[in-house]
């Protein structure tokens, strides 16, 4: 059975994938729950417990990707943000920020 939290990002992202582009909106769910596993698997139980430091976390365990897939992650994680009435933005991966 899955972790609540992953369960809890698949139930409020349900309705985000219904509308535009269906492809694309499939994948950023895919990296919504690929997130809410890693974040589970480090501790946290809700939606409610994700911040700043779980995502530069999750950054850290993935620097090996491409600097494209860093954004189109980056992407699906302001949806989230969106998604879950969170202020602002989750920070950005570090090669963008060293790259300016």
């Amino acid at each position: 059975m899955s972790h609540p939290l992953v369960l809890e990002v698949a139930k409020l992202s349900q309705g985000y994938i219904r509308r535009g582009g269906k492809r694309n909106r499939r994948q950023q769910q895919h990296r919504m729950l690929t997130f809410a596993d890693y974040a589970a698997a480090n501790g946290a139980k809700t939606l409610a417990e994700i911040g700043g430091k779980q995502v530069i976390n999750y950054w850290k365990a993935h620097e090996h990707l491409a600097e494209k897939t860093l954004y189109n992650h980056w992407c699906a994680l302001c949806a989230l943000w969106d998604l879950s009435g969170k202020a602002g933005k989750p920070p950005k991966p570090t090669k963008w920020t060293e790259a300016g």
